[in-house]
């Protein structure tokens, strides 16, 4: 009689990844469809608010955008394993993204407002760059677990953006105002700031546990 060891965390932790990024998926999409694509309208009502600051915008927009969709390819133990050197660009590429990104999320708080949210904005542009100011100092100084757990905290910083506008387009909140918005945003960036070290503890705490035995006769 032979025991095998079998320890469903791996597994289970990859499916958690993949219906975590396809939910966001579904979202950014959503908000792509039901609001940014207005942009491609010169008459709209967010291409005029926007175009009091044009190039802060699309500096902020492209780099935003740049970041959003590289992060999720640097989870990929796949294109680590295999294209090492591509993982390493799309990285610089994502930390130049967010040093460009979130100052200029700040510019286009101050200058088009809402002004409620300017305190917001200042939070999530210091919490994006906190965490992967550190994720880069981890990986130049060789801790590659700390980078990963570190570039884990930075994206939902991200995420902010799609997930707030998700949450807002639900009419029942949309309804609610302006009041709602605030709440929704300072919600969103709580939980970006709490929920991933949380996560990363109970996968801590998970792998800890003797892997469970099968018999094999």
């Amino acid at each position: 009689m032979a025991t095998v060891a079998v320890s469903p965390t791996r597994k289970s932790r990859l499916n958690s990844k993949y219906a975590l990024f396809g939910v966001f998926a579904a979202m950014s999409l959503f908000v792509l469809v039901h609001r940014d694509l207005a942009l491609l309208d010169s008459r709209s009502v967010l291409r005029v608010r926007y175009s009091v600051i044009p190039y802060w915008m699309l500096a902020h927009g492209i780099f935003g955008a740049l970041a959003l969709l590289l992060a999720p390819f640097q989870f990929s133990n796949r294109l680590r394993a295999k294209h090492l050197q591509l993982h390493r660009v799309m990285g610089r590429v994502y930390v130049a993204s967010v040093f460009i990104g979130a100052p200029t999320a700040v510019v286009v708080a101050f200058s088009i407002g809402p002004h409620v949210l300017r305190l917001a904005s200042i939070v999530q542009a210091l919490g994006w760059m906190i965490t992967t100011g550190t994720a880069l100092y981890c990986i130049r100084t060789g801790r590659i677990k700390q980078h990963r757990e570190w570039m884990i905290r930075s994206y939902p910083f991200a995420m902010v953006f799609v997930v707030v506008r998700t949450i807002n387009a639900i009419p029942a909140i949309r309804a609610m105002g302006p009041e709602a918005l605030q709440s929704v945003v300072w919600t969103v960036i709580a939980t970006a700031g709490f929920l991933p070290s949380f996560v990363l503890a109970w996968q801590s705490m998970l792998a800890d546990r003797p892997a469970a035995r099968r018999v094999v006769r």
